[in-house]
């Protein structure tokens, strides 16, 4: 297989950020995977919208914990994004995401929907500077390389026999320009499965 020159330098910078982020200890490491129609797309509910899939790892480097009840989180991560379309089907971006974690109180309502001894959490990431790979994505247009990606996301971690966390959520992910630029229309993943383990 053939890659082609950007596809073969993000795959570079992806082994570069992994090797790096070997020398550090690691934090939190996730797969996701998900997809869904794009939200503004021309032809929404017609069966020629558009729809995006995507699959990524994120990397958690830092943790700061506020209080019991929250904590501020730095990392990156790929993401690999496609789309049903015949031209600009796919897009890859590298981000760099600022996270704010929050737990409610073990006697909310909240932490009993979560079975067993689990811990729910709600988190949010905003502003998170990003490169992508192109400009295009199925018919959605960024106007350069730059972007930011949002994501928002509820889930529970379930504490494992060596201590390590098993994590699991369900998230909403988002990039565009913030109107940094004139072409923003955003590309939006509306359902993306996270799961992964915390070291």
């Amino acid at each position: 297989m053939c890659l082609m020159p950007i596809e073969r330098n993000v795959a570079v910078a992806v082994a570069l950020m992994l090797c790096c982020s070997a020398s550090v200890v690691a934090d939190e490491l996730l797969v996701s995977l998900g997809g869904g129609p794009q939200i503004g797309s021309d032809a929404l509910g017609d069966s020629s919208s558009q729809i995006n899939y995507t699959a990524g790892i994120d990397y958690s480097f830092f943790r700061h914990d506020r209080s019991p009840r929250s904590s501020f989180i730095l990392g990156v991560s790929y993401t690999y994004m496609g789309a049903n379309s015949t031209e600009f089907d796919r897009v890859h971006a590298i981000s760099l995401y600022p996270q704010l974690s929050m737990y409610p109180s073990p006697k909310s309502w909240v932490h009993s929907l979560v079975p067993g001894s689990g811990q729910p959490f709600f988190y949010v990431r905003a502003l998170g500077p990003s490169y992508i790979s192109a400009n295009r994505l199925g018919e959605r247009k960024q106007d350069n390389h730059f972007a930011f990606q949002a994501q928002l996301g509820v889930g529970a971690s379930y504490r494992l026999k060596n201590d390590r966390l098993a994590i699991f959520s369900i998230s909403w992910k988002h990039f565009s320009n913030a109107n940094l630029f004139s072409e923003n229309d955003g590309i939006d993943l509306p359902i993306v499965l996270n799961f992964g383990v915390s070291f």
